[in-house]
């Protein structure tokens, strides 16, 4: 590189102070004054918005905890009504099912009795043909009495005018 010195194509040194400042100078001056006051502004804002910023984080955190608390209220709320409301569910199904066995007992309890009943019909319309049965015999017997009675009656009459057809025969047959 040369050694050539890089301020030595600056229009003044700078370490010199001019005295007379030009127009140009003076409006490089004033920015830059500018510049310092923006930044001890913005320095300023940045701090003040940095406490602001700490009690916005707190005010924050609160609203958040807040928030989180009343969600668990209510969460809270929503379960102990799910759990009344499973409560309920769960009392009507054991009515329903006590009234639905119930009802399945008496109608196994009518069967049973119609069962029973059908049992006892036919028992009785048995006994009834049984008697019927037994009547029937005892009028057959009766008529195969009164049948052996007459058939003895007709035999007796039957021998007794054969003998008196003899008697007569023999009492014609000697007469001659």
């Amino acid at each position: 590189m040369g050694g050539r010195d890089p301020r030595a194509k600056a229009k003044s040194p700078a370490s010199e102070s001019s005295v007379t400042t030009t127009n140009a100078a003076s409006k490089r001056n004033q920015a830059k004054q500018r510049m310092d006051s923006i930044d001890k502004e913005l320095k300023k804002a940045e701090a003040f918005h940095a406490s602001t910023g700490s009690d916005m984080k707190e005010l924050l955190l609160i609203f958040r905890e807040d928030a989180d608390r009343r969600a668990e209220a209510e969460e809270k709320r929503r379960r102990e009504e799910c759990d009344v409301r499973r409560a309920e569910e769960k009392r009507e199904r054991e009515e329903r099912e006590k009234v639905r066995r119930d009802e399945a007992a008496l109608v196994e309890a009518r069967r049973h009795q119609d069962q029973e009943d059908a049992k006892r019909h036919v028992e009785a319309a048995e006994k009834k043909e049984e008697a019927a049965r037994a009547d029937r015999r005892e009028e057959e017997a009766e008529r195969r009495r009164q049948f052996q009675a007459r058939l003895e009656q007709d035999r007796a009459e039957a021998r007794q005018r054969h003998d008196q057809m003899l008697l007569l025969i023999s009492t014609i047959h000697k007469s001659k």
